[in-house]
């Protein structure tokens, strides 16, 4: 993994830990109201090759995912998108990818019938309350973080906190990246 991809994961991972933490949330009062004792990770998916295997960016966005999915061992993790290829949708694949990487398949909620992200969100957030999430953090790329957030909130999802792999030039990054540290300190929606 590069440098700076483990900085921002460690560095949001940290300040999600430190702020949210079942151990921190005993010692103050919640932050801004968010109630992170069993949140829902969501992962939204990108498209697929041809050939049915995992774009670059999408592989990202999983390791992201998984990085926050060890920092809330809680937490179930919803992983959502459709878009066929070759017989494989963003979400199997992602299952795949995480269920490889050590993440028990009892954790994976898979939603596979997204287009859209305005559909990961309408079929997300069904399935985060159906497992009882006390709300949800989004997972996605810094280009794509602010409408996933509004799309999330606009289906009724409480999001807690927005992570994003950083794929835009480096001020939509720097920009996203502050937009994430400060996530679950603030309103989202």
């Amino acid at each position: 993994m590069r440098s700076w991809l483990r900085i921002l994961v460690i560095a949001l991972a940290c300040v999600l830990t430190l702020t949210v933490s079942p151990v921190a949330a005993h010692a103050v009062p919640p932050v801004a109201g968010k109630d992170f004792t069993k949140p829902a990770i969501v992962i939204l998916g990108y498209g697929l090759k041809p050939d049915g295997s995992m774009r670059a960016i999408l592989y990202h966005r999983v390791l992201t995912g998984l990085a926050i999915a060890q920092a809330f061992p809680q937490a179930p993790v919803i992983v959502t998108g459709g878009n066929p290829q070759n017989g494989q949708t963003e979400a199997a694949q992602m299952r795949n990818l995480l269920v490889m990487l050590g993440l028990p398949a009892s954790r994976i909620i898979v939603e596979d019938r997204a287009n859209s992200t305005v559909q990961n969100a309408q079929f997300s957030v069904p399935l985060a309350k159906k497992a009882g999430a006390t709300g949800i953090i989004v997972v996605t790329s810094s280009t794509h973080q602010g409408r996933a957030d509004q799309n999330f909130a606009d289906a009724g999802g409480t999001v807690l906190a927005t992570v994003s792999f950083p794929d835009g030039n480096p001020s939509v990054n720097i920009a996203q990246f502050v937009r994430d540290v400060l996530s679950p300190l603030t309103p989202i929606g």
